[in-house]
């Protein structure tokens, strides 16, 4: 992904399907649970016989995520990412702030390190790597 593009890429999205999940976080009666390199699912925990998914927080290369107070941090690939929670009932976000470069590149799955085509000498100027996928 490029650079612009990565820096725009943190979106309020309608409810998707959870596919992967890894991290969960529980936080005013809200379920946060990440789904590695895509985003966070945002699920209304108020009453827990019906859980109900609100929403979908778009946030490519997000491996990582921790809460403080009202804010999410969350690694947006190489960047680290503040989001602001406090407005989440009506479905709403706002990145606070971001700090580029803060974490390594994302290494293949395999652990074998970024094959030398996919380096950054040998991929696009302004490139981000925010997923790997098994061909």
């Amino acid at each position: 992904m490029d650079r612009e593009s990565l820096e725009r890429s943190i979106k309020w999205q309608p409810p998707a399907e959870i596919k992967s999940p890894a991290k969960i976080y529980y936080k005013d009666n809200y379920i946060l649970i990440s789904e590695r390199y895509k985003g966070v699912h945002i699920v209304d925990n108020a009453d827990p016989k019906n859980p109900v998914i609100k929403g979908y927080i778009s946030v490519p290369g997000c491996v990582d995520m921790s809460i403080k107070e009202s804010t999410l941090y969350v690694d947006n690939a190489v960047d680290l990412v503040a989001i602001d929670l406090s407005k989440i009932a009506a479905g709403q976000i706002e990145v606070k702030k971001r700090i580029k470069e803060t974490f390594p590149e994302l290494v293949p799955p395999d652990g074998m390190g970024i094959p030398f085509r996919y380096t950054k000498a040998n991929r696009p100027k302004n490139s981000v790597i925010v997923n790997w996928v098994k061909k």
